[in-house]
Protein backbone atom coordinates (compact mmCIF):
# COMPACT_ATOMS: atom_id res chain seq x y z
CA UNK A 1 0.00 0.00 0.00
CA UNK A 2 1.61 3.03 -0.94
CA UNK A 3 2.13 5.46 1.91
CA UNK A 4 3.29 8.70 1.00
CA UNK A 5 4.44 9.42 4.62
CA UNK A 6 6.84 7.02 4.15
CA UNK A 7 8.11 8.12 0.90
CA UNK A 8 8.66 11.69 1.80
CA UNK A 9 10.81 10.47 5.12
CA UNK A 10 12.83 8.32 2.94
CA UNK A 11 13.25 11.81 0.83
CA UNK A 12 14.16 13.87 3.89
CA UNK A 13 16.42 11.34 5.23
CA UNK A 14 18.29 10.95 1.98
CA UNK A 15 18.87 14.55 1.93
CA UNK A 16 20.17 15.15 5.14
CA UNK A 17 22.92 13.25 4.57
CA UNK A 18 26.02 14.81 2.99
CA UNK A 19 26.80 12.75 -0.28
CA UNK A 20 29.17 15.53 -1.69
CA UNK A 21 31.22 13.21 -4.84
CA UNK A 22 34.10 11.41 -2.53
CA UNK A 23 31.74 11.56 0.58
CA UNK A 24 29.30 8.49 -0.35
CA UNK A 25 30.42 6.67 2.76
CA UNK A 26 27.15 7.45 4.69
CA UNK A 27 24.60 7.66 2.60
CA UNK A 28 25.56 3.85 1.02
CA UNK A 29 25.21 2.69 4.91
CA UNK A 30 21.45 4.66 5.03
CA UNK A 31 20.85 2.46 1.52
CA UNK A 32 22.20 -0.83 2.34
CA UNK A 33 19.91 -0.79 6.04
CA UNK A 34 17.00 0.42 4.12
CA UNK A 35 17.46 -2.51 1.43
CA UNK A 36 18.66 -4.89 4.21
CA UNK A 37 15.26 -3.83 6.22
CA UNK A 38 13.26 -5.29 3.36
CA UNK A 39 14.71 -8.85 3.79
CA UNK A 40 17.07 -8.37 0.98
CA UNK A 41 20.97 -9.03 0.39
CA UNK A 42 22.95 -6.32 -1.12
CA UNK A 43 26.47 -6.36 -2.91
CA UNK A 44 28.98 -3.67 -2.19
CA UNK A 45 31.85 -2.80 -4.72
CA UNK A 46 34.53 0.34 -4.09
CA UNK A 47 36.12 1.81 -7.25
CA UNK A 48 39.39 2.91 -4.24
CA UNK A 49 38.06 1.04 -1.15
CA UNK A 50 37.46 2.02 1.40
CA UNK A 51 35.82 4.91 -0.95
CA UNK A 52 33.42 5.02 -3.46
CA UNK A 53 31.16 2.66 -2.35
CA UNK A 54 28.22 1.26 -4.80
CA UNK A 55 25.81 -1.16 -4.22
CA UNK A 56 23.29 -3.14 -6.02
CA UNK A 57 20.75 -5.60 -4.69
CA UNK A 58 18.27 -8.24 -7.09
CA UNK A 59 14.78 -9.28 -6.03
CA UNK A 60 14.04 -12.71 -8.30
CA UNK A 61 11.18 -13.67 -9.37
CA UNK A 62 10.01 -17.43 -9.40
CA UNK A 63 9.23 -17.54 -12.81
CA UNK A 64 10.77 -16.38 -15.81
CA UNK A 65 11.35 -13.07 -17.63
CA UNK A 66 13.70 -9.86 -18.33
CA UNK A 67 15.56 -8.47 -16.21
CA UNK A 68 15.10 -4.65 -15.68
CA UNK A 69 17.90 -2.25 -14.05
CA UNK A 70 16.86 0.60 -11.58
CA UNK A 71 19.62 2.92 -10.74
CA UNK A 72 21.00 5.93 -9.79
CA UNK A 73 23.65 7.70 -8.65
CA UNK A 74 24.12 8.50 -4.65
CA UNK A 75 26.38 11.59 -4.71
CA UNK A 76 25.87 15.11 -5.22
CA UNK A 77 28.15 17.97 -6.78
CA UNK A 78 29.75 20.22 -4.11
CA UNK A 79 27.85 22.70 -2.48
CA UNK A 80 27.74 26.50 -4.03
CA UNK A 81 27.65 29.74 -2.56
CA UNK A 82 24.80 31.74 -2.76
CA UNK A 83 21.83 29.09 -0.70
CA UNK A 84 19.58 30.85 1.35
CA UNK A 85 19.09 27.95 3.36
CA UNK A 86 20.97 25.27 4.87
CA UNK A 87 21.37 22.23 1.92
CA UNK A 88 21.24 19.73 3.95
CA UNK A 89 17.96 20.50 6.08
CA UNK A 90 15.03 19.99 3.77
CA UNK A 91 13.05 23.04 3.41
CA UNK A 92 9.29 22.52 1.92
CA UNK A 93 7.53 25.13 0.14
CA UNK A 94 4.71 23.59 -1.48
CA UNK A 95 5.40 21.53 -3.62
CA UNK A 96 8.63 22.25 -3.48
CA UNK A 97 11.72 20.87 -1.64
CA UNK A 98 15.19 22.80 -0.86
CA UNK A 99 18.23 21.41 -0.37
CA UNK A 100 21.03 20.02 -2.11
CA UNK A 101 20.29 16.82 -4.18
CA UNK A 102 16.11 17.39 -4.03
CA UNK A 103 16.44 17.35 -7.90
CA UNK A 104 19.21 15.89 -9.00
CA UNK A 105 19.15 13.00 -7.83
CA UNK A 106 17.49 12.08 -4.38
CA UNK A 107 14.21 12.04 -5.88
CA UNK A 108 14.80 9.14 -8.11
CA UNK A 109 16.86 7.13 -5.76
CA UNK A 110 13.33 8.09 -3.19
CA UNK A 111 11.63 6.20 -5.84
CA UNK A 112 13.90 3.22 -6.63
CA UNK A 113 14.00 2.45 -2.74
CA UNK A 114 10.03 2.64 -2.48
CA UNK A 115 9.62 0.78 -5.65
CA UNK A 116 12.12 -2.02 -4.40
CA UNK A 117 10.10 -2.51 -1.14
CA UNK A 118 7.26 -3.19 -2.46
CA UNK A 119 8.41 -5.68 -5.28
CA UNK A 120 10.04 -7.35 -2.95
CA UNK A 121 6.91 -8.77 -1.31
CA UNK A 122 6.05 -9.71 -5.00
CA UNK A 123 8.08 -12.81 -6.02
CA UNK A 124 6.16 -15.19 -6.23
CA UNK A 125 4.45 -13.39 -9.14
CA UNK A 126 7.58 -11.35 -10.59
CA UNK A 127 8.70 -12.73 -13.76
CA UNK A 128 12.20 -12.34 -13.95
CA UNK A 129 14.40 -10.39 -11.88
CA UNK A 130 14.82 -6.68 -10.63
CA UNK A 131 18.18 -4.98 -9.82
CA UNK A 132 17.98 -1.69 -7.90
CA UNK A 133 21.61 -0.49 -7.98
CA UNK A 134 22.97 2.60 -6.32
CA UNK A 135 26.32 4.33 -7.54
CA UNK A 136 29.23 6.47 -6.28
CA UNK A 137 31.07 9.08 -8.29
CA UNK A 138 28.51 10.28 -11.15
CA UNK A 139 29.54 13.80 -10.60
CA UNK A 140 33.43 13.24 -11.23
CA UNK A 141 34.34 9.96 -13.20
CA UNK A 142 31.46 7.99 -13.14
CA UNK A 143 33.62 5.04 -11.52
CA UNK A 144 30.96 3.47 -9.24
CA UNK A 145 28.83 2.77 -12.73
CA UNK A 146 32.19 1.83 -14.24
CA UNK A 147 33.11 -0.62 -10.58
CA UNK A 148 29.97 -2.40 -11.01
CA UNK A 149 29.89 -3.29 -14.59
CA UNK A 150 33.47 -4.55 -14.36
CA UNK A 151 32.46 -6.73 -12.00
CA UNK A 152 29.56 -8.47 -14.47
CA UNK A 153 26.63 -5.86 -13.63
CA UNK A 154 24.52 -7.37 -16.33
CA UNK A 155 20.38 -6.41 -17.29
CA UNK A 156 18.13 -6.81 -20.05
CA UNK A 157 17.14 -3.23 -20.14
CA UNK A 158 17.63 -0.35 -17.54
CA UNK A 159 15.78 2.86 -16.08
CA UNK A 160 18.28 5.56 -14.88
CA UNK A 161 16.41 7.55 -12.47
CA UNK A 162 18.11 10.67 -13.28
CA UNK A 163 16.15 14.44 -13.25
CA UNK A 164 14.29 14.23 -16.31
CA UNK A 165 10.27 14.62 -15.64
CA UNK A 166 9.27 16.27 -18.65
CA UNK A 167 10.81 13.92 -21.50
CA UNK A 168 11.89 10.12 -21.73
CA UNK A 169 15.30 10.70 -23.04
CA UNK A 170 16.75 7.54 -25.39
CA UNK A 171 20.22 8.60 -26.08
CA UNK A 172 22.96 11.01 -24.96
CA UNK A 173 26.28 12.94 -27.43
CA UNK A 174 29.69 11.54 -26.07
CA UNK A 175 32.29 13.76 -24.79
CA UNK A 176 36.04 13.48 -25.32
CA UNK A 177 38.87 16.04 -23.66
CA UNK A 178 41.10 17.07 -25.71
CA UNK A 179 44.59 18.93 -25.10
CA UNK A 180 46.13 21.02 -27.54
CA UNK A 181 50.52 21.83 -26.89
CA UNK A 182 51.19 24.89 -28.85
CA UNK A 183 54.87 25.62 -28.77
CA UNK A 184 56.91 28.98 -30.07
CA UNK A 185 60.12 30.13 -29.11
CA UNK A 186 61.56 31.90 -25.39
CA UNK A 187 63.47 35.18 -25.72
CA UNK A 188 63.58 38.11 -23.69
CA UNK A 189 60.37 40.27 -24.27
CA UNK A 190 61.78 43.28 -24.69
CA UNK A 191 63.00 41.32 -28.21
CA UNK A 192 60.06 40.61 -29.38
CA UNK A 193 58.63 40.30 -31.73
CA UNK A 194 62.02 40.59 -34.19
CA UNK A 195 63.26 37.66 -31.30
CA UNK A 196 61.29 34.86 -29.56
CA UNK A 197 57.81 33.18 -31.54
CA UNK A 198 55.03 33.56 -28.97
CA UNK A 199 53.26 30.21 -28.79
CA UNK A 200 50.23 32.36 -26.96
CA UNK A 201 49.75 34.23 -30.41
CA UNK A 202 49.92 30.65 -32.30
CA UNK A 203 47.22 29.18 -29.74
CA UNK A 204 45.16 31.88 -30.21
CA UNK A 205 44.73 31.26 -34.09
CA UNK A 206 44.32 28.24 -33.50
CA UNK A 207 41.56 28.69 -30.77
CA UNK A 208 39.52 31.34 -33.36
CA UNK A 209 39.24 28.49 -35.61
CA UNK A 210 38.25 25.32 -33.56
CA UNK A 211 35.46 26.06 -32.42
CA UNK A 212 33.91 26.35 -36.28
CA UNK A 213 35.39 23.34 -37.21
CA UNK A 214 32.62 21.19 -39.21
CA UNK A 215 31.28 18.65 -36.91
CA UNK A 216 28.63 15.75 -37.99
CA UNK A 217 25.05 16.00 -37.71
CA UNK A 218 23.09 12.84 -36.24
CA UNK A 219 19.17 12.89 -36.96
CA UNK A 220 18.59 12.57 -32.95
CA UNK A 221 21.20 14.21 -31.26
CA UNK A 222 22.05 16.95 -33.06
CA UNK A 223 25.67 18.10 -34.40
CA UNK A 224 28.83 17.43 -32.20
CA UNK A 225 30.57 20.48 -30.73
CA UNK A 226 33.96 22.37 -29.53
CA UNK A 227 34.27 24.17 -26.32
CA UNK A 228 37.82 25.52 -25.24
CA UNK A 229 37.19 25.53 -21.61
CA UNK A 230 40.41 26.33 -20.58
CA UNK A 231 44.10 27.46 -21.60
CA UNK A 232 47.32 27.90 -19.85
CA UNK A 233 50.49 30.22 -21.00
CA UNK A 234 53.08 32.16 -20.12
CA UNK A 235 54.66 33.77 -17.18
CA UNK A 236 53.20 36.59 -15.04
CA UNK A 237 56.06 38.00 -13.23
CA UNK A 238 58.90 37.51 -15.94
CA UNK A 239 59.77 39.04 -19.17
CA UNK A 240 59.66 36.04 -20.92
CA UNK A 241 57.93 35.36 -24.60
CA UNK A 242 55.96 32.16 -23.69
CA UNK A 243 57.24 29.48 -25.43
CA UNK A 244 54.06 26.95 -24.44
CA UNK A 245 50.55 27.57 -24.58
CA UNK A 246 47.92 24.54 -23.65
CA UNK A 247 44.14 24.30 -24.77
CA UNK A 248 42.20 21.92 -23.16
CA UNK A 249 38.63 21.36 -24.99
CA UNK A 250 35.18 19.78 -24.71
CA UNK A 251 34.30 17.88 -27.65
CA UNK A 252 30.92 16.59 -27.75
CA UNK A 253 30.59 13.78 -30.31
CA UNK A 254 27.89 12.10 -32.24
CA UNK A 255 28.15 8.68 -33.58
CA UNK A 256 30.27 9.11 -36.60
CA UNK A 257 32.55 10.99 -34.35
CA UNK A 258 35.61 9.40 -32.57
CA UNK A 259 38.46 10.91 -30.69
CA UNK A 260 40.73 10.02 -33.55
CA UNK A 261 38.86 11.76 -35.93
CA UNK A 262 38.79 14.54 -33.51
CA UNK A 263 42.30 14.99 -33.40
CA UNK A 264 42.82 14.46 -36.94
CA UNK A 265 40.78 17.52 -37.48
CA UNK A 266 43.07 19.85 -34.98
CA UNK A 267 45.97 18.25 -36.49
CA UNK A 268 44.83 19.31 -40.09
CA UNK A 269 43.61 23.05 -38.95
CA UNK A 270 47.45 23.32 -37.43
CA UNK A 271 48.42 22.28 -40.97
CA UNK A 272 46.52 24.88 -42.99
CA UNK A 273 47.69 27.38 -40.69
CA UNK A 274 51.16 26.52 -40.75
CA UNK A 275 51.92 25.49 -37.22
CA UNK A 276 52.01 22.09 -37.94
CA UNK A 277 55.89 21.45 -36.60
CA UNK A 278 54.30 23.96 -33.49
CA UNK A 279 51.20 21.50 -32.44
CA UNK A 280 50.86 18.40 -30.29
CA UNK A 281 47.20 17.24 -30.01
CA UNK A 282 46.42 14.39 -27.88
CA UNK A 283 43.36 12.48 -25.90
CA UNK A 284 43.74 13.85 -22.10
CA UNK A 285 44.26 10.97 -19.64
CA UNK A 286 41.10 9.55 -17.46
CA UNK A 287 40.90 6.78 -15.12
CA UNK A 288 37.70 5.77 -16.41
CA UNK A 289 36.80 5.49 -20.53
CA UNK A 290 35.06 8.32 -21.93
CA UNK A 291 31.60 8.20 -22.66
CA UNK A 292 30.38 7.11 -25.99
CA UNK A 293 27.31 8.74 -28.14
CA UNK A 294 24.09 6.28 -28.22
CA UNK A 295 20.63 6.48 -28.90
CA UNK A 296 18.25 3.57 -28.46
CA UNK A 297 14.88 2.52 -30.17
CA UNK A 298 12.07 4.96 -30.06
CA UNK A 299 9.91 1.23 -30.39
CA UNK A 300 11.69 -0.16 -27.44
CA UNK A 301 9.02 -2.10 -25.24
CA UNK A 302 10.40 -0.01 -22.17
CA UNK A 303 9.40 3.30 -23.89
CA UNK A 304 5.85 2.03 -24.84
CA UNK A 305 4.95 0.88 -21.49
CA UNK A 306 6.69 3.68 -19.23
CA UNK A 307 4.97 6.50 -22.30
CA UNK A 308 1.64 4.67 -21.62
CA UNK A 309 1.93 4.84 -18.19
CA UNK A 310 3.36 8.65 -17.91
CA UNK A 311 -0.30 9.14 -19.88
CA UNK A 312 -2.45 7.19 -17.45
CA UNK A 313 -0.83 9.15 -14.04
CA UNK A 314 0.09 12.39 -15.73
CA UNK A 315 -2.39 12.74 -17.96
CA UNK A 316 -0.79 14.10 -20.64
CA UNK A 317 1.97 12.58 -23.28
CA UNK A 318 5.53 11.82 -22.42
CA UNK A 319 7.48 13.51 -25.07
CA UNK A 320 10.82 11.73 -26.44
CA UNK A 321 14.34 13.17 -26.02
CA UNK A 322 17.71 13.22 -26.43
CA UNK A 323 20.10 14.67 -24.18
CA UNK A 324 23.80 16.98 -25.41
CA UNK A 325 25.44 15.95 -22.43
CA UNK A 326 26.84 12.81 -21.30
CA UNK A 327 25.57 10.74 -17.76
CA UNK A 328 26.00 6.74 -16.46
CA UNK A 329 23.42 5.79 -19.33
CA UNK A 330 26.05 6.18 -21.40
CA UNK A 331 28.24 3.64 -19.94
CA UNK A 332 25.14 0.99 -19.28
CA UNK A 333 24.69 1.17 -22.89
CA UNK A 334 27.78 1.16 -24.54
CA UNK A 335 29.87 -0.75 -21.59
CA UNK A 336 27.08 -3.08 -20.42
CA UNK A 337 25.12 -3.51 -23.93
CA UNK A 338 22.14 -2.35 -21.75
CA UNK A 339 19.33 -0.56 -23.63
CA UNK A 340 18.88 2.57 -21.03
CA UNK A 341 16.10 4.96 -20.69
CA UNK A 342 16.68 8.29 -18.57
CA UNK A 343 13.65 9.07 -16.85
CA UNK A 344 13.18 10.63 -12.88
CA UNK A 345 11.36 13.27 -10.98
CA UNK A 346 12.88 16.31 -11.65
CA UNK A 347 13.05 19.96 -10.18
CA UNK A 348 14.83 23.48 -10.40
CA UNK A 349 18.37 24.77 -10.46
CA UNK A 350 20.45 21.29 -10.85
CA UNK A 351 23.98 22.34 -9.63
CA UNK A 352 23.36 25.79 -8.39
CA UNK A 353 22.26 27.15 -5.16
CA UNK A 354 18.73 26.59 -3.83
CA UNK A 355 18.43 22.92 -5.65
CA UNK A 356 14.67 21.82 -5.52
CA UNK A 357 12.52 19.12 -6.19
CA UNK A 358 8.93 18.83 -6.51
CA UNK A 359 6.75 16.21 -4.66
CA UNK A 360 4.23 15.61 -7.17
CA UNK A 361 6.47 14.39 -9.78
CA UNK A 362 8.22 12.07 -7.00
CA UNK A 363 4.94 10.53 -6.51
CA UNK A 364 3.95 10.07 -9.69
CA UNK A 365 7.20 9.19 -11.40
CA UNK A 366 7.02 5.92 -8.26
CA UNK A 367 3.62 5.35 -9.54
CA UNK A 368 4.74 4.71 -12.97
CA UNK A 369 8.22 3.02 -12.14
CA UNK A 370 5.13 0.40 -10.29
CA UNK A 371 2.89 0.57 -13.06
CA UNK A 372 5.53 -0.07 -15.57
CA UNK A 373 6.75 -3.07 -13.89
CA UNK A 374 3.56 -4.66 -13.35
CA UNK A 375 3.13 -4.43 -17.01
CA UNK A 376 6.46 -5.72 -18.14
CA UNK A 377 6.93 -8.08 -15.56
CA UNK A 378 3.81 -9.51 -13.83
Amino acid sequence: MFSEKRLLKTYFDLLKIDSTTGNEKNIAQYINQAIKNMGLETKIYYYNEPEGPSLYTVVKGEKAGPTLLLIGHIDTVAVQQGWNTDPFTPIVEGDKVYALGACDMKGGLTCILDVLNIISKEKANLKGSIIAAFVSDEEYLSRGTFTLLENGLKADMAIMAECRFNEITLGFRGRYSIGVEVYGKSAHSSKYPEIGENAIIYAAKIAEKIEKLPTMIHPRLGSGSWCIRHIIGGIKTTLNVPDKCELFIDRFVVPGEDYEFCIRQIIDLANKLGLEEKVKVFLVPRETPYMEPFVISEDHILVEIIRDKYKEVVGKNLPIGYDKSVCDSNYLYRIGNIPTVTFGPGGENMHSPNECGYISQIIACRQIYLETIKELMF
